[in-house]
């Protein structure tokens, strides 16, 4: 994106040029340094601006030249300006140069993610910066400016991840993140005389009693429920007499077989 300016009429003292140099989020970038150039390219005057992003410039004749403001960690602006014997304001909104950059794998095994979503917000809750990770993991965030963010990753069958970061004057951060896959419940449907039983609906109910998941058994009396966070979970096997049993998701693939009052062949 290019950096932008806003040019308004304002009684300084002749000659010269003042305003302030702004972030996107309209936050001061405090110590820019200013440049005022002539057509042939000649430096004809330098300043500093303030803490605040404020500054102000002198030109020593009237006529045309070109600003030129930078600040670690932002891209750099030129801006015509036509000065006269009144002054003018010049409001000079520089983007960020950095960027936040890293790797997503699987928790645990370390493998790369690919498709993984990164989502970076200000302090505000906007959105700043987003990505999404490649084949071989990797992210950029690009135009990132020093401050303090939230970043979230997401990605299919992942626990989301959020965590703070604090992005250097540089603008340059590599942050390298880890999702843990979601809880996994997997087993068969057996009845009391040891044979598997196909068909069978299992359904998932959270610690409040709320439906979360659903499935049935297979030709071969087996399941899985895939996608849970962790908590505890009450199973219950319908099709016959409903049976329940508890089950404690932690993450990764928990085994958990149901037993059946009877099989299909006992049943009159």
């Amino acid at each position: 994106m290019l950096p932008t300016a806003e040019l308004s009429g304002a009684d300084f003292d002749g000659g010269s040029l003042g305003g302030r140099i702004r972030r996107e989020d309209r936050r001061a970038v405090p110590g820019a340094a200013l440049t005022l150039i002539d057509q042939r390219g000649h430096q004809v005057a330098r300043a500093t601006g303030a803490v605040d992003g404020g500054y102000v410039i002198s030109a020593p004749v009237v006529g045309g030249y070109v600003l030129i403001v930078s600040a670690t960690g932002h891209q750099p602006a030129a801006v015509n300006v036509a000065l006269g014997r009144r002054s003018q304001q010049l409001d000079v909104t520089l983007t960020g140069s950095g960027e936040l950059s890293g790797v997503v794998r699987s928790a645990g095994r370390g493998e790369p993610l690919a498709g993984a979503t990164i989502t970076l917000t200000d302090l505000r809750g906007e959105v700043v910066g987003a990505a999404v990770s490649g084949g071989d993991g990797s992210y950029v965030c690009h135009d990132v400016v020093s401050g303090t963010y939230t970043l979230v990753a997401v990605a299919a069958h992942r626990r989301p991840h959020a965590t703070t970061l604090t992005v250097p004057d540089t603008g340059l951060l590599r942050h390298d993140i880890e999702l843990a896959a979601m809880g996994v419940v997997a087993g068969s449907a057996w009845a009391d005389s040891g044979r598997a039983v196909a068909d069978i609906q299992i359904t998932v109910l959270d610690a409040a009693g709320e439906l979360t998941a659903t499935a049935r058994t297979d030709e071969d009396g087996r399941y899985v429920v895939t996608d849970l966070p962790e908590g505890q979970y009450t199973i219950v096997a319908r099709g016959y007499p409903p049976v329940t049993s508890q089950v404690t998701v932690s993450g990764g693939e928990v085994a958990h077989d149901v037993r059946l009052g009877y099989g299909p062949e006992d049943h009159a």
